[in-house]
């Protein structure tokens, strides 16, 4: 029985999965840092996590995240991490979306 075939079907599944726990504990590792180096609030880390996560993200994203905290309190977390230039803030009132500064 010929077994090459097999082994180059798992051993590329286990190269792709490694991949992504690499890439996932490499964004873990640089949320911390930038936590701890801006004195990040957890309200404010979940903010720089969903804009490193994804592409961009609107206040009803973070919204979801926080559920119970009042919208005033999001948008004041959100102007603190603007002021540190960590994410971005792009477009009009009602269709703001936020970015990492530098994420096309």
């Amino acid at each position: 029985m010929d077994l090459t075939e097999w082994l180059e079907y798992v051993t590329n599944g286990l190269r792709s999965q490694l991949a992504e726990v690499q890439e996932k504990g490499e964004s873990l590792i640089r949320l911390d840092v930038l936590t701890n180096a801006h004195k990040l609030t957890a309200r404010q880390r979940v903010a720089l996590a969903l804009a490193t996560n994804n592409p961009e993200f609107r206040m009803e994203d973070f919204e979801a995240k926080c559920p119970g905290i009042h919208r005033r309190s999001l948008q004041r977390d959100l102007r603190a991490l603007i002021e540190k230039h960590l994410p971005v803030s792009e477009g009009a009132t009602n269709r703001l979306v936020y970015r990492v500064a530098g994420k096309p």
